[in-house]
């Protein structure tokens, strides 16, 4: 690997975290013909295949899972030894950001915007998704950091190390009209819900509590506009779970009460998480994890 190109190595480290050599051609503007070429390249450089080419989907043989790891702290490391021989010292280069969907307003907006001027020579790369998902995406070290949702209490995964930045209230919301008749979790069970689709941790924690009492979560729609579920839930279509700073400024709010259930509370933890070895661009990483602490406490 050492008589490997670099560009070689970027390119496969890109087609393995994208799961498609035509994803990867997309992100860096390449035809996929010159993608191929240089995930060859890099193999005829190690002496063996690292894309499975058989299997569909898109899957790594085992000399690519190992070659993996090596080849991000190569970047890593071309990344460091570009900045320490830079003439204009300062942080520079692309930061791969994973952001929970309910936390996509804070980081996408105003800390993103704010951060341009203390590190202008930072890009920062964000995909958005479930918690779970961008947890196991810092672990392979397809992202630098994600900022994700943990009930709290729950501790974070192994080999991760993590901020925690502030508590998220969830609350179980209804037609105003709906209040008077939903006391116990039996009564809230009969009712259909009108959620973000699987995947999303609040809902996974409403089936479980559900379930403790032996009762069923019926979810009629799925959707993942938080402002779309207040619509609905105000519209009678079911109930609802909604972080509560966004119920606060829902335009649906007057319409809409908060069902106050024992067993039916969620609180949740939000995290910066990158993995127990210092992430490159580590200081942007920690100032990014300064300004979301001022936004998340200015609003909840």
């Amino acid at each position: 690997m050492l008589n490997a190109h670099l560009e070689d190595i970027r390119t496969f480290v890109a087609v393995a975290d994208a799961g498609a050599v035509s994803v990867a051609a997309r992100e860096l503007h390449l035809t996929q013909s010159a993608v191929t070429r240089r995930v060859q390249r890099l193999e005829q450089a190690v002496g063996a295949p690292l894309v499975d080419r058989r299997r569909r989907p898109f899957g790594l043989t085992a000399a690519g899972a190992r070659a993996l790891a090596s080849c991000r702290q190569m970047l890593t490391a071309a990344a460091a030894l570009h900045e320490a021989a830079s003439p204009t010292p300062g942080a520079a280069g692309d930061v791969k950001l994973g952001v929970a969907h309910a936390l996509t307003e804070f980081v996408l907006v105003e800390p993103i915007e704010a951060l341009g001027t203390s590190w202008p020579n930072v890009r920062w790369r964000v995909s958005t998704a479930w918690s779970d998902a961008l947890i196991d995406r810092v672990k392979t070290g397809a992202l630098d950091a994600a900022c994700v949702l943990l009930p709290d209490g729950q501790p974070l995964p192994h080999s991760l190390s993590g901020r925690r930045l502030a508590t998220e209230k969830v609350l179980v919301v209804a037609p105003r009209t709906w209040l008077g008749r939903l006391t116990t979790v039996a009564e809230a069970a009969r009712c259909p819900w009108v959620l973000n689709p699987e995947g999303c941790a609040a809902r996974a924690w409403l089936r479980r509590s559900l379930g403790r009492r032996d009762a069923a979560l019926d979810a009629r729609i799925d959707a993942y506009s938080y402002e779309l579920q207040l619509a609905l839930v105000a519209r009678g279509r079911g109930l609802g779970l909604v972080p509560s700073r966004l119920l606060e400024r829902s335009t649906s709010r007057r319409k809409l009460g908060v069902v106050k259930i024992k067993g039916l509370q969620f609180t949740f933890a939000v995290w910066l998480v990158t993995r127990d070895e210092a992430p490159r661009l580590a200081d942007a990483i920690s100032s990014l994890g300064d300004e979301l602490i001022t936004r998340l406490r200015e609003r909840t």
